[in-house]
């Protein structure tokens, strides 16, 4: 029985992490070797993961993200005790000595549940006990109004990215690759003493789209050439260059701030911060 409640827990963390995953940039190792696919397979790469991120909105996606940062991460650490209190937003995870026993957990939960001052605090710390030991899962114990109220603390506490802005700002980054790789061959084309025409012929005989060849014309930096070819896309595509930059740029201040809150984080805490620590997540955007 207890088995069956792991296998949904993992269920469960699966499902709220589909949505999250769906915006993921690649890492930078699979980046490199992306990096080395030719033109037309390049192409086809940045198309998959256009496809699989248009299927969830950002507003889905930041609802995902809400959740994962109220259930999941670890309830107990054998870490040093400043990270109890410094280390995740809610204040919820509860440090033991090192080596401790397994039935030490039940007198510190009960310690810590007794030194909450917030009811749905004290709810959310048993929701994510019970989840993380395969009990039940976190939403589904929670009561209906108690479950609202702390989403919308986790909503507050994120900096307040519009959810349309996240979605144009994610297409422009899904396509920068293919851009940085068109331009860096456009200008190795140009260093050899061609034209700029003969550069871009020469870019749509190695396999370069047409309209993306197209699109870079004038452009020196990859996040305008994006741009321009997003809006020449048509229906379902931005059609306004100065909405995706100002999209674009107001996301990428907000991840300024995340960063700067994380790095302000760690160096408070220079022991080994784990990722679901970082500040309302937008480093899965980066």
């Amino acid at each position: 029985m207890r088995d069956q409640c792991r296998g949904s827990q993992n269920d469960h963390h699966t499902e709220r992490r589909d949505v999250a995953l769906a915006w993921v940039t690649l890492p930078w190792g699979i980046l490199r070797e992306f990096e080395k696919l030719q033109p037309t397979d390049m192409f086809k790469a940045c198309e998959v993961q256009e496809n699989r991120f248009k299927a969830i909105t950002g507003k889905q996606f930041l609802k995902s993200l809400d959740r994962m940062r109220l259930f999941e991460g670890p309830v107990f650490s054998e870490g040093p005790e400043s990270r109890a209190r410094k280390a995740h937003e809610f204040g919820l995870l509860i440090t033991l000595p090192q080596g401790s026993k397994s039935e030490c957990r039940y007198t510190a939960l009960v310690r810590k549940l007794k030194k909450l001052q917030e009811t749905d605090l004290r709810w959310l710390l048993i929701a994510r006990w019970l989840e993380g030991e395969g009990v039940s899962m976190a939403e589904e114990f929670l009561p209906k109004e108690i479950l609202g109220r702390l989403l919308k603390t986790a909503k507050k506490a994120r900096l307040q990215v519009s959810a349309s802005d996240l979605q144009m700002a994610r297409l422009v980054r899904i396509w920068l690759p293919y851009f940085e790789r068109l331009l860096d061959d456009r200008d190795k084309l140009l260093e050899k003493r061609r034209g700029i025409g003969g550069a871009l012929k020469e870019l749509s005989k190695m396999g370069y789209l047409e309209s993306a060849v197209e699109s870079i014309y004038g452009k020196h930096e990859p996040v305008p050439a994006v741009m321009a070819w997003l809006t020449r896309r048509g229906e379902g595509y931005p059609a306004n260059e100065r909405t995706l930059q100002n999209a674009y740029s107001r996301v990428e201040t907000a991840k300024r701030k995340a960063e700067a809150k994380f790095d302000k984080l760690l160096s408070r805490n220079p022991h080994r911060i784990d990722p679901w620590e970082c500040h309302n997540f937008l480093h899965l955007i980066s």
